[in-house]
């Protein structure tokens, strides 16, 4: 491993101990997920079953808010597919893209977006809408974002993308009460905010009121060596430790 690469892997970790979401959760099943709290809709992480995180430990079943945690996308990255369908990704074939697949990888985290907390009883009877606002970066390399799913043949089926955004402005729609998986794509490798935002209406036919609600969060994701392997991480502490004997010695 060249010295650039331990550099560049030790300036993503100092930026994680930094983080005041330095928990990375890397296995499991969650959902960026909606539910209707203090008369607003309001976006989570919601976790399914209990989920891992990065350095051993657990978090359990339940809701967590947008900041509390951060959504790994470890290594290893892929290379971007030949073919036009696939610009919205990377803007050259073989980039390097780290990505959590649609379908479960017991190695990284099964993320999902959800609306299953709102009920179609409670008067969302209309899909609600979802919108990928922006990416923005905390440490590390500029990155696109993407969001797609695979059809049966393997081609991608675009919901958001920062690089080539979509005919509908990087939205699409979610009925109540259910959850989708996608891919999520990155071209980058270190702490990312990626905003998100829903929106819908409810039809009054419950005990919410009618009319138009909406909710915008951020969630953070450390992607590539912003989440170290272990062997890795000793690695880098041995270099921190290094680097600060040196300093006392000069």
């Amino acid at each position: 491993m060249s010295l650039l690469r331990i550099a560049s892997m030790f300036l993503l970790s100092i930026a994680i101990v930094n983080s005041a979401s330095a928990a990375i959760y890397v296995t499991g099943h969650a959902d960026i997920g909606v539910g209707f709290e203090d008369g607003g809709l309001h976006l989570h992480l919601h976790a399914e079953d209990e989920i891992g995180l990065f350095g051993g430990g657990t978090l359990p079943a339940g809701e967590y808010e947008p900041g509390d945690f951060m959504i790994g996308v470890p290594n290893p990255s892929i290379g971007r597919p030949a073919g036009s369908q696939w610009n919205f990704l990377a803007s050259a074939a073989d980039a390097p893209v780290w990505f959590l697949p649609q379908s479960s990888d017991p190695d990284k985290p099964f993320l999902g977006m959800g609306t299953e907390e709102l009920m179609v009883s409670e008067g969302w009877t209309t899909p609600l809408t979802w919108t990928f606002n922006s990416i923005s970066k905390v440490s590390g390399e500029d990155s696109e974002f993407a969001i797609w799913q695979n059809d049966s043949f393997g081609n991608p089926q675009v919901f958001a993308s920062s690089l080539v955004p979509t005919a509908e402005g990087n939205s699409w729609t979610q009925t109540a009460f259910s959850h989708d998986h996608f891919n999520f794509g990155f071209t980058g490798q270190g702490i990312y905010e990626v905003n998100f935002s829903i929106a819908g209406t409810n039809a009054g036919t419950g005990s919410i009121a009618a009319g138009d609600y909406f909710d915008r969060a951020s969630f953070r994701f450390a992607t590539g060596s912003a989440v170290p392997e272990p062997n890795s991480l000793a690695m880098l502490i041995c270099v921190a430790a290094g680097a600060v004997r040196s300093r006392r010695r000069k």
